[in-house]
This record gives C-alpha cells, structure tokens and sequence, in this order.
C-alpha cells in the first residue's frame, strides 16, 4: 500500500482486505423512472413495489426490475432477480389477458373546462388531453391508472370522477358504519 500524501510504501498487517468501489445511480435515471413511472429512493436508485412480497416489480404493471438499478449487488443476487422478472413478464404473456383496476377515474367530457389540472396531478401519467367536439377535455387511459382519486380532488370543475366512490355511495358506506354502531 502507498501513503497517498508523501507516496511512500506502507505496509500494515490486516486480517482482511475489501476491495469495492462505490457506486451510485446512473445520471439518467431521474428521466427513466419518470418515463416509465418508478419512484426512487433516496440515493436516486429504482424502488420495487414491495422488498420482500414483490422484490422485481414495480408500482407499474409490466415493469419489473433487476440487478443494480436497485442499488448494488452481487452477480449471484442480479442473476436471481433476473431469472425472476424474466418470469414475471414470462406469466403477462402467457395468460393472454390483464385484469384491470375496478376503481378507476373517468372524466365527464361535458363537464370538463380542459383546465389541465388533472393531467398534471396524476401521478401514474393516465390522463390525456384529447379533442372532443371542437375543444380539449381529459381522457383517462384506464390501462394506466391505478385509482388513487387525485385527479378527482385536483378537478376544479368536478368533471373527474371516481368509478365507486362517487360523493352518494361515500355518505351510504358512512352512514351505514354508523348506523351499525348504534
């Protein structure tokens, strides 16, 4: 070993020495994850869905991740998360068909003044803006969207709704649960 201020030769009894070098997210990943809609983590790295009962998926269907774009790994680790999202990705082609979220949003075309305020509140990037009788209104792509209900709380016009929840069947879930706590 060599001291790296006078560059004279060291040498220092050690049980063991570890040679790593660090690492970090590449540059462009911000651009990816918005792309195909991945959160990160703190250091900048892609985020599974679930560290133990989803490690290779994402909060995107049909995006699954494996080796270091988690965060540094081993050959053997990289090579298992490999063999599992090939096999993720391998089960969405073989079943032929994709069962879609129940509670989606949807806009009412004749209430929406086309504000934008949905499009860039939804998180899953599911809203569009699409012409409709000679002006623009949103367009929720159902494929997409997860049902989280911000686009619906962002609308000014109250022209985004929510498949399930709409302001009538919250009051009937709320007054029942308290009608049974009578």
């Amino acid at each position: 070993m060599t001291d790296v201020y006078s560059g004279e030769p060291i040498e220092t009894l050690v049980d063991m020495v570890v040679l790593s070098t660090g690492m970090e997210a590449q540059a462009d990943q911000h651009e990816m994850a918005a792309l195909f809609g991945v959160s990160r983590s703190a250091d900048g790295f892609f985020l599974e869905r679930h560290p133990k009962l989803a490690p290779v998926e994402t909060a995107t269907d049909g995006v699954f991740l494996a080796g270091t774009c988690q965060g540094p790994k081993d050959i053997p680790d990289s090579v298992a998360q490999g063999a599992a999202a090939a096999a993720a990705a391998l089960s969405l082609m073989d079943a032929g068909s994709v069962s879609l979220e129940p509670f989606t949003s949807y806009v009412v075309t004749e209430n929406c003044a086309g504000c934008r305020s949905c499009e860039s509140a939804c998180p899953y990037r599911a809203i569009e803006m699409v012409m409709h009788d000679q002006r623009l209104v949103a367009f929720v792509n159902e494929v997409i969207c997860k049902g989280c209900g911000t686009c619906v709380a962002a609308c000014p016009s109250g022209a985004a709704r929510h498949n399930g929840f709409t302001d009538l069947q919250l009051v009937a879930e709320i007054t029942g649960a308290l009608e049974a706590l009578r």
